[in-house]
């Protein structure tokens, strides 16, 4: 429903309508209202002054209470019918005090002063009345105006949620469609990487299955989820600019420049993904996934709380499969031998709780021959134990030979060598079932 708007004269001058049977009256009023400047009307009875409402409409009129044929009161009920804003004052002598109150009571006046009034305090009391009228004008316009644009306003709000609306769904159908082109993206990428490496982990997982049984175990966002996701499939992404000589080749016996090219391939890879904006997450992910708590990681051994869980997520899953595939160390692990290597460093390299979570998501597919390989770890080694194959170390140089009994002086060099070359040695153990 439209409100119509009221207009409001800001160059106004104030009306006056003076009415009353007496001339001398009626020219004194004048006088005295004539230095206010305001339009000034004169009426000699209550008939004149009905007659000249129905011309026009004044801001204040004052009359006289006694008037022959029609009263002051009489007059100001048809002026109150007719122009109910127009404020009212009557002259009253202390004989018509009657005929005020009858006036007061039915609501036609607003004020009363008695004859003969004070010029002083008759002049504040129409200043005072024309303000008032002033006012209420003044807020009935800007009333109608805050109406007028409430409804302009309802107008334009109404066509631009349906212009947003319909935005929206422009909107959401390109993020569905570049969510999907990244998707195929991604999907590229990892098969590029997969076809590149000759490293297979022989597990019934892939790293999509271990992070994110993790993280559902440890209520991650979706948000956080999906870019955990894609940082896996893309985590090799920074490795394409290396040659396939340096690739496949195990990490732990690379030379110490072939290291050093190799430990860029995170941030290679979460500089490119961080200028797609989808990506920028999965590329921080990226950039710490090779990173240990205890600093012992690559490129910038962060440490503790300064690697993201997403990443810490995305490192010891990628270490399990790594493990398995011979792509970390120089001979390939089984399940069971990657898992004893994970829980040895609990606490070390690795979040105890991830460690959990990681057996959790394990144990259901560990192969039971597989676990009792008699393969060891050097914190499992025991004075008296035989080794049933060569111990090679760094670049595959010999260090013990198969049938070697181990002693503690032995044990011991062992502990301060695995220090030295930063790897952890594998055993095979004859006749030594796993704890």
């Amino acid at each position: 429903m439209t409100n119509k708007e009221k207009s409001y004269d800001f160059k106004k001058v104030p009306s006056i309508l003076l009415v009353d049977d007496e001339a001398s009256v009626l020219s004194s009023l004048k006088r005295l209202f004539r230095k206010l400047k305001y339009n000034i009307v004169l009426a000699n009875s209550g008939q004149e002054a009905v007659n000249i409402i129905e011309q026009q409409s004044f801001d204040l009129i004052i009359s006289d209470a006694r008037m022959p044929e029609m009263s002051g009161p009489e007059f100001l009920a048809i002026a109150a019918e007719k122009f109910p804003d127009t404020m009212r004052i009557l002259l009253t002598g202390f004989a018509d005090i009657e005929a005020t109150i009858d006036a007061v009571n039915l609501g036609k006046i607003d004020h009363y002063i008695e004859k003969p009034w004070d010029d002083k305090e008759l002049v504040a009391l129409v200043e005072k009345c024309i303000s008032t009228v002033d006012m209420k004008e003044h807020n009935a316009y800007l009333q109608s105006l805050i109406a007028k644009q409430n409804e302009q306003l309802k107008a334009v709000n109404e066509s631009l949620e349906r212009r947003v609306k319909e935005r929206t769904n422009e909107l959401n159908k390109s993020h569905n469609e570049l969510c999907e082109g990244y998707q195929q993206a991604i999907s590229l990428f990892s098969n590029l990487m997969d076809q590149r490496s000759t490293f297979t982990a022989e597990t019934p997982f892939d790293i999509t299955d271990l992070i994110t049984t993790i993280a559902n175990e440890l209520n991650l966002s979706d948000d956080l989820k999906t870019s955990l996701k894609h940082a896996a499939s893309l985590r090799y992404v920074g490795q394409l600019s290396m040659p396939d000589s340096l690739l496949n080749i195990p990490y732990e016996s690379m030379s110490k420049d072939q290291k050093k090219l190799y430990e860029e391939y995170p941030i290679r890879g979460s500089l490119l993904l961080s200028t797609m904006p989808p990506l920028r997450e999965a590329a921080d992910i990226i950039a710490q996934h090779k990173e240990y708590i205890n600093s012992k990681g690559f490129p910038k051994k962060d440490f503790g709380k300064h690697i993201s869980l997403p990443a810490q997520i995305l490192n010891i899953s990628n270490d399990f499969l790594e493990l398995t595939s011979g792509k970390l160390k120089a001979e390939k692990l089984s399940m069971a031998e990657a898992m004893n290597l994970i829980n040895s460093r609990s606490n070390d390299y690795y979040d105890s709780k991830l460690v959990e979570l990681l057996n959790k998501s394990i144990e259901p597919k560990l192969d039971t021959d597989d676990e009792k390989e008699n393969r060891l770890w050097t914190n499992q080694l025991i004075t008296g134990m035989e080794l049933a194959k060569n111990l090679y170390g760094h670049n595959d140089s010999l260090l013990l030979s198969k049938g070697s009994i181990l002693t503690d002086q032995i044990i011991e060099k062992l502990f301060d060598l695995e220090k030295r070359m930063d790897e952890q040695l594998v055993f095979h153990i004859k006749n030594q079932p796993l704890n």
